[in-house]
């Protein structure tokens, strides 16, 4: 099934806005960190105001297409459809279990280069090369910029001199 992007946008528009609300609730007596002028319910405000926008511009987008509303493109075989699923829930528990001891380039690099190829079936170097540039990105916005604790397992000496 096949969904207009105005109803894709609707309901992440409302995520975005219920979201959103119940975050600036929930965080607006958090302190801001030591030296920031953000605090711990920034990402969360930012999160849910960007669902909002991207959802609304999709809403419009579909409405623009004038798409129907759903449609039956083809059956979703459930092989492909199960592992898949199977895929990224042992991803999860694996990033659970492994971050603590590894840590997250070590790990954020496995998982991801795995993923990739499994998904994308384009060989392992431009796997490991897109894992690599994640787990950079990944590790740069949230470590460096935004100052979330990222395990760096393994790696804390090469990392933290």
């Amino acid at each position: 099934m096949r969904t207009s992007d105005a109803v894709s946008g609707a309901m992440a528009a409302a995520l975005g806005a219920a979201l959103g609300a119940a975050l600036i609730v929930a965080s607006a007596d958090l302190s801001p960190l030591p030296r920031q002028v953000y605090g711990a319910g920034t990402f969360p405000k930012v999160v849910g105001g960007l669902l909002l926008l991207m959802g609304g511009l999709m809403v419009i987008k579909g409405l623009r297409q004038r798409q129907p509303w759903c449609r039956w493109t083809s059956k979703v075989a459930a092989r492909p459809f199960l592992l898949t699923l199977a895929a990224v829930v042992a991803s999860v528990v694996a990033y659970v279990w492994l971050t603590p001891v590894l840590g997250f380039p070590i790990v954020a690099f496995v998982l991801l280069s795995l993923l990739f190829r499994a998904y994308h079936r384009r060989g392992w170097a431009r796997a490991m090369l897109t894992a690599v540039l994640a787990t950079a990105v990944i590790w740069l916005l949230f470590a460096q910029l935004l100052h979330v604790p990222l395990e760096p397992g393994l790696l804390e000496q090469v990392l933290y001199p």
